[in-house]
């Protein structure tokens, strides 16, 4: 099997550390044009953050279905032309010690009920996750397509 980025490795790492040592994050949510804005004190971070999880490629059915275009500094795995597979293309710019200083994912997902397009931006400092989004649209076959933002920023206490 190709060994991928331990892309999934290095985010339970900082779930680990953010566990530990927890923090508030500044959350903004946009659903369909209605806003929303909380701090928020207490958060489950798995769930949180299960669509970036789920861009680990490390599966034998990612195997043979990406194409390598990484370069000194960024690591870019793109979804082979015929697959079907849900994440499209993972990019992370690493830092000069070779840890993640941006991360872009593109999931999509299509069947005759359903179709939806995720795309996560997650922004590091120092190693450390400081902000992270989803912008998304989901639509069932016959209603209107639903969109929606999550946004969260760690604050430091």
């Amino acid at each position: 099997m190709i060994q991928f980025y331990p892309w999934a490795n290095y985010l339970n790492a900082q779930i680990d550390s953010l566990i530990k040592h927890p923090s508030v994050v500044q959350k903004t949510i946009l659903l369909d044009g209605k806003k929303e804005q909380k701090q928020v004190k207490a958060i489950d971070w798995k769930q949180e953050w299960s669509m970036f999880l789920r861009a680990d490629l490390n599966t034998p059915a990612a195997a043979s279905s990406y194409d390598n275009l990484s370069e000194d500094g960024l690591i870019y795995y793109l979804l082979k032309s015929g697959e079907d597979l849900p994440v499209k293309k993972l990019i992370i710019h690493l830092d000069g010690l070779e840890r993640p200083a941006k991360v872009e994912i593109l999931i999509e997902e299509k069947n005759f009920l359903f179709e939806s397009q995720k795309k996560l931006h997650m922004n590091f400092s120092g190693g450390k996750v400081q902000t992270y989004s989803i912008d998304g649209v989901q639509q069932m076959r016959w209603m209107s397509p639903t969109k929606f933002q999550l946004m969260g920023i760690l604050l430091t206490k």
